[in-house]
């Protein structure tokens, strides 16, 4: 539930960037979410898995609601960090990366 919230918001900040960047807005929130998805993929899977061992298949509720809850934040700081530095940069127009 929590990554579902955290998708459906990336997905409108991306939409409304790109329609204040004149940039296409339906790429772009799709970018965003694919890159939401892979920050969550990595530390799900790269992260955690190694780091947790046998207690990343058998786990409580209490590690399993921290696992959800880091990586949702891994995959939403991904996609503000790709925000920030790809398309934010798409955006800008000759005359303002001069001055």
């Amino acid at each position: 539930m929590i990554g579902a919230i955290a998708i459906l918001l990336i997905a409108v900040w991306f939409h409304q960037s790109a329609q204040k960047l004149n940039l296409p807005s339906l790429q772009w929130a799709i970018g965003g979410v694919i890159v939401y998805y892979g920050g969550f993929a990595i530390w799900m899977y790269l992260v955690l898995r190694p780091l947790l061992g046998s207690f990343f298949q058998n786990h409580g509720l209490w590690l399993g609601l921290g696992m959800d809850i880091s990586s949702v934040l891994a995959g939403v700081v991904l996609a503000a960090l790709f925000r920030a530095k790809v398309m934010m940069k798409r955006g800008q127009k000759p005359f303002e990366t001069s001055m």
